[in-house]
């Protein structure tokens, strides 16, 4: 910051100290307190320093024997410390919620879609307390007291005040710097108190939550078991979210199940469809460890990760369709369709834009894989032991082409079609064509997300389909 802007806040927190700010002029202090990080700590130091000034009992004695006339009583001494602590801890964060309420502002909104909210939505709204659902992207709160919250789609928050907030359901990522040290986010059965850190949170209107320190230190009140427990950074709680997320049902059966087609569909001027619920299809994943993984072929959802931090989180996932109704037909255009599933497993925030790579298989004795008893020692075109955990062998596979998810997006569809796709498949004798999803995009710290697709298995999203268009 140059001297002069320096001069120019010390002159203005002297006169707002005092009382002798025009309402204009609080207005253009407030915004930019609001939007300079090294302005709202110059500003707090002043204050803090007309603080240790007003308490020096020291210097007060001096003055007074310089100037006995005109030397103010103690009473005075000590109201205007009060008055000049409170804003350092107050003053700065309030200026504006002490004139309408409102207590944070929504500076960012990334793909966002909204349902729900009883707050405003537009980026740059000021908020008073009340709710924000965010179904699809990022949103970045700041609240008036420093602290930034990225919420995560699916998302609900609950705006309490300038120091507090309640994380209804979904995930969101704290950064509090030390002013708004003691920053707490409520849970269904968990408060977590921020002094002055990093973190991630996840929980659900059941109780589950999950917290990971990323800096500093978090304090977490669970409000089942008596007491706090202190973490630092690399630690974390977790009271059910990852094992809820982690062995998912196909449906509560609160909504009826999703048809998925077991026949070829006629979608007309020659294009056929199929879903891996079709005939020999099947969908699948492996994770990069050595426990024996049984089941995922069950879920109803494929997972698809690039971990370089931690192999062992690493995710492909696999796709076989059925093609006997194409033989003996020429196949003149191809289209991948996949149904882009909420994850809910990790950070969206730590993981970019992400690029994803589509691979055929090329040798057929490997089509012959099972979708539940498939691992990362025994899956095709893989080989547990090289560099790049998060690719298929390269010899054994053949590139069809790439396609790109966006920060947040957690909804949609993804296509691909090409030469590459029509080529691989009009080579295939056996009627049965396998492909293999990558994530090409690493994540940019621990925990971050995992990207999912629906399955055949998925009561509420389409399976995996390939449409072909044939002679």
């Amino acid at each position: 910051m140059k001297p002069a802007d320096q001069f120019r806040l010390l002159e203005l927190s002297e006169r707002y100290a005092d009382e002798k700010l025009s309402a204009d002029e609080i207005s253009a202090l407030e915004a930019e307190l609001r939007d300079n990080t090294e302005a709202r700590a110059f500003f707090a130091k002043t204050l803090h320093q007309r603080a240790e000034l007003c308490f020096d009992d020291s210097w007060h004695t001096q003055a007074a024997a310089e100037a006995k006339p005109t030397a103010k009583p103690v009473w005075w001494r000590h109201a205007i410390t009060a008055a000049a602590a409170a804003c350092i801890t107050f003053g700065i964060f309030w200026l504006q919620s002490s004139r309408d309420g409102t207590v944070a502002t929504l500076i960012r909104s990334q793909q966002c879609q909204w349902a729900g909210s009883s707050l405003p939505t537009v980026e740059g709204a000021r908020l008073q307390p009340g709710v924000l659902d965010l179904i699809e992207g990022l949103a970045v709160l700041r609240f008036d007291s420093g602290a930034e919250l990225v919420l995560e789609a699916p998302a609900t928050v609950e705006v309490l005040d300038a120091m507090n907030c309640k994380l209804r359901r979904g995930t969101l990522v704290a950064e509090v710097p030390p002013q708004a040290k003691g920053f707490s986010i409520d849970t269904k059965d968990a408060k977590v108190i921020d002094w002055g850190t990093k973190f991630g949170l996840s929980a659900d209107d059941d109780g589950k939550y999950m917290v990971r320190v990323l800096e500093g230190l978090v304090e977490v009140e669970d409000k089942n078991v008596a007491g706090s427990k202190k973490l630092e950074k690399g630690q974390g709680m977790d009271r059910g979210w990852s094992k809820s997320q982690l062995n998912p049902t196909s449906g509560d059966g609160t909504e009826p199940s999703r048809w998925q087609p077991t026949s070829v569909i006629d979608a007309g001027d020659g294009w056929q469809a199929i879903t891996t619920a079709f005939g020999r299809g099947k969908d699948s994943y492996i994770q990069a460890n050595t426990k024996p993984t049984p089941d995922f072929g069950k879920h109803p959802f494929i997972r698809v990760k690039r971990s370089d931090g931690k192999p062992e989180l690493n995710r492909k996932s696999y796709l076989a369709f059925d093609l006997s109704k194409f033989v003996g037909r020429q196949i003149e255009d191809a289209e991948l369709v996949l149904t882009i599933d909420p994850s809910e497993l990790g950070f969206a925030s730590f993981v970019p834009d992400s690029t994803f790579a589509v691979y055929g298989v090329i040798d057929e004795t490997e089509d012959a894989w099972e979708e539940n008893g498939l691992s990362w020692q025994n899956s095709p075109a893989h080989d547990p032991a090289q560099p790049d955990h998060h690719l298929p062998t390269a010899a054994k596979v053949k590139l069809l082409g790439k396609f790109e998810i966006a920060q947040g997006i957690n909804r949609g569809t993804r296509k691909l079609r090409g030469k590459d796709l029509v080529d691989f498949l009009s080579a295939d004798t056996n009627q049965i064509a396998t492909l293999i999803i990558c994530r090409e995009t690493d994540e940019t710290a621990d925990s971050g997300l995992v990207h999912a697709f629906a399955t055949k298995e998925n009561d509420t999203r389409s399976a995996p389909m390939l449409r072909v268009k044939v002679n």
